[in-house]
């Protein structure tokens, strides 16, 4: 089981969030996950509009 460090803000401070990191079952979480190189330009844009549409429509619907 995974804690992600992100409950602590979740539950204490009632910040709601999302949290969408690369992970695969065979290989674990991507090279750059909590590096100085984990930013913006590695992030596919194709990728970041399919979240963005989830959560849109999970606000919508809620």
């Amino acid at each position: 089981e995974i804690l992600d460090d992100h409950a602590f803000v979740n539950e204490f401070a009632k910040i709601p969030m999302i949290d969408i990191i690369e992970f695969s079952p065979d290989f674990g979480f991507a090279q750059y996950h909590h590096k100085h190189s984990d930013n913006m330009d590695i992030i596919d844009r194709r990728t970041l509009q399919a979240v963005g549409e989830t959560v849109l429509f999970t606000i919508y619907q809620e």
